[in-house]
């Protein structure tokens, strides 16, 4: 699958009316050679795309092996000078119509987004050769297709097809389309399997960006696979998948900060030593609850709230909450409404630039202190310390039974197994653990001030400066989990790796939000991209609870 910033070789439109033409009854004509001009990102007049996967299986294996994007790419590159559209092979799979053996199987839905991508689902019983390409086409101009196509199980398939086994007769599919306009009248999905192709009636049904979004990363924790879970999700990922994933989430939560709205529910305080950003999703109730906590510590006046909302539909109750609170506990509380899901860390970016100080408190919704004094003792510590160790700091967070949660994060490495073609393949995927998770509370080396290769977002402490100059929570993460770690080794390539001062706060981990299926794929793509870009940074001197490239402080 082409990845969402296209080249012009990976441009795979083509005219619909030669296109319609080759679904036509009769036999085949012959067709001249064409000249092609190189700038444009049309096919040639008369180019089939199945059929010229179908007559040369040697360039199918090249495009997935990376070596070509498409059949439009190859033709473009060596296929117009072979000659290979008057290629008696090409001549044969341009006959019209369905093949007579195509396996039985069904259309589920197509669901297309205006940004450029297409869902197809559905599923086929392929048990010799399997499902390997679909083409959408229609007489307005649309023209696209994809290789790559990812396997479930459908029980209710095989239960309707009387079959003992559940087998993974489910796939689904995404397709790039370089003219979205077209994509939702009446068109053709022309299956390949192998030699085998049907054409059937498609309709493309419309859905808004976030939608779709939420739609595809439900998919993508569907596939079934007979090795690794996991690794066999990266190697999807790595073949494209990830990257037009991270680029659609990305148009989307930049549009989403965009749209901000900020709304002032009491007079702001005119100085401060530390804004609170908290990033809320699904639970408008902990905005009045963590208010009402924090309203009790000593020090409170001088510090400010900023709530930012990824759920437009609790505005309404948390502009009524927040008014509720400040009369009640006079805490004036800054709201920014998004639009629509941002993520965390794009969330978090944007309550940054409502806020007025320059030391930045990020805090889960679910994070309540357990020191009343914190807010004097935070703003000494950061006063008294050395720059360089309270550039960007956690601290400890305990579960609500005493025991510790979160002293500092390190990296481990894990080593999946893929088994495909005969073959043992492993797959290398960076996990995230905490020091001392579930120690008892007063285990002395996972509270003291030491340097940590990073620490949790639940509650991050960070010069202003110095997070925008290392580019704050990069945004290619999805929804959220990895971006803090992240922002810490980010921190830490620039010179100031992350710490961990003794101010502990509760924690009620997986509390501060409304768990989704979605969640889970957007997991696996932070998983791997936060692999793709710091494997070898964590290999090379960061792995383990004591690693040797980092230098760490006190016991571990």
């Amino acid at each position: 699958m082409a990845v969402a910033n296209k080249t012009e070789d990976a441009v795979t439109s083509a005219s619909g009316t030669s296109a319609q033409a080759a679904t036509n009854g009769g036999p085949s004509k012959q067709i001249a050679p064409t000249t092609l001009d190189w700038s444009s990102g049309t096919a040639p007049e008369g180019f089939d795309e199945v059929a010229y996967l179908a007559a040369f299986p040697d360039i199918v294996r090249s495009i997935k092996t990376g070596q070509f994007q498409s059949a439009l790419h190859h033709f473009r590159v060596h296929g117009q000078r072979e000659g290979r559209l008057n290629d008696i092979r090409y001549q044969r799979a341009c006959v019209k119509g369905n093949t007579a053996s195509f396996p039985p199987a069904s259309i589920d839905g197509l669901v297309g987004c205006m940004t450029g991508q297409c869902l197809i689902y559905g599923w086929i019983k392929d048990n010799d050769v399997p499902v390997d390409q679909f083409t959408l086409r229609n007489n307005f101009g649309l023209w696209a297709t994809t290789q790559t196509v990812y396997r479930y199980r459908r029980k209710d398939a095989s239960d309707s097809l009387g079959l003992q086994d559940d087998k993974p007769l489910g796939f689904w599919a995404l397709l790039n389309v370089e003219k979205p306009e077209m994509m939702f009248g009446p068109s053709e999905l022309v299956v390949s399997a192998g030699l085998e192709r049907k054409t059937f009636n498609a309709q493309v049904r419309s859905a808004l960006p976030d939608r779709f979004r939420e739609i595809v990363l439900e998919y993508l924790v569907k596939i079934y696979h007979s090795g690794d879970t996991r690794v066999e999700t990266f190697f999807h990922l790595d073949n494209g998948l990830g990257n037009s994933l991270i680029q659609l989430n990305l148009d989307i939560s930049k549009k989403m900060a965009q749209g901000a709205q900020t709304v002032e529910i009491g007079t702001p305080r005119s100085s401060v030593d530390g804004s609170i950003v908290v990033c809320l999703f699904g639970r408008p109730d902990l905005l009045s609850l963590q208010c009402a906590m924090f309203s009790k510590c000593r020090g409170m006046e001088r510090y400010e709230f900023v709530y930012v909302s990824n759920s437009p539909e609790m505005a309404d109750r948390l502009i009524k909450d927040a008014t509720v609170v400040h009369r009640v506990y006079g805490i004036p509380i800054r709201l920014v409404i998004l639009p629509g899901n941002a993520g965390f860390g794009v969330a978090n970016n944007t309550g940054l630039s409502a806020a007025r100080s320059e030391r930045i408190l990020f805090v889960n919704p679910d994070v309540f202190p357990t020191e009343p004094d914190w807010p004097a003792l935070h703003t000494q510590l950061v006063k008294d310390r050395p720059a360089d160790q309270v550039a960007l700091f956690g601290v400890p967070l305990f579960y609500d039974d005493g025991s510790l949660m979160h002293g500092g994060m390190y990296f481990e490495v894990d080593r999946g197994f893929s088994f495909r073609d005969g073959k043992t393949t492993t797959r290398e995927m960076l996990r995230v653990e905490h020091y001392g998770k579930g120690a008892p509370p007063k285990t002395e080396g996972y509270l003291s001030s030491r340097m940590v290769p990073a620490v949790t977002g639940a509650f991050m402490s960070v010069n202003r400066s110095w997070f925008e100059s290392i580019g704050g929570f990069s945004p290619e993460y999805i929804f959220g989990h990895y971006e803090d770690a992240d922002l810490c080794l980010k921190s830490l390539q620039a010179g100031k790796p992350a710490w961990i001062h003794r101010l502990p706060f509760l924690h009620f981990e997986g509390k501060g939000s409304i768990p989704r299926p979605s969640l889970d794929g957007a997991m696996l793509i932070n998983r791997w991209h936060f692999t793709t870009v710091w494997s070898e940074a964590v290999k090379n001197g960061l792995c383990g609870k004591n690693p040797e490239g980092f230098p760490a402080r006190g016991q571990q």
